[in-house]
């Protein structure tokens, strides 16, 4: 948990390094010109990290079997050899690859988007 926390802070310190670096590179510095900055950025790593939370989950596992299946065009004679094949065997569900930067970008890229919005009023 602590190196999540690590990792998190380290995303929204890099995060917002490149926003203000942006924010030099267009000429005038504002407030709000950086709010909006580093909001956009927040969305690349929160979408990334939902994405990723979604696939080692296994949302997508029904999908991928459905296609299997449908993409399985055989005779009846096939069939019966591969289900009586399948008796014998027993098919373990595949489960999903896990990723050591899921939760960190998910929560770097939330704490982020947050906090900008809350900026954001605040400037206004």
């Amino acid at each position: 948990m602590k190196q999540i926390a690590v990792r998190t802070g380290w995303l929204v310190a890099a995060m917002l390094a490149v926003s203000a670096l942006i924010v030099m590179g267009q000429g005038a510095w504002t407030a709000v010109a950086f709010i909006n900055v580093s909001f956009l950025l927040s969305l690349l790593p929160l979408s990334l990290g939902g994405l990723l939370f979604v696939y080692e989950r296994g949302f997508f596992n029904g999908f991928a079997y459905g296609f299997r299946r449908l993409r399985r065009n055989r005779t009846k004679v096939e069939r019966y050899l591969e289900e009586a094949a399948a008796e014998h065997e027993t098919e373990e569900p595949l489960s999903p690859r896990r990723f050591a930067i899921t939760y960190p970008l998910l929560f770097s890229g939330l704490l982020l988007f947050l906090v900008m919005i809350a900026a954001g009023y605040a400037v206004q």
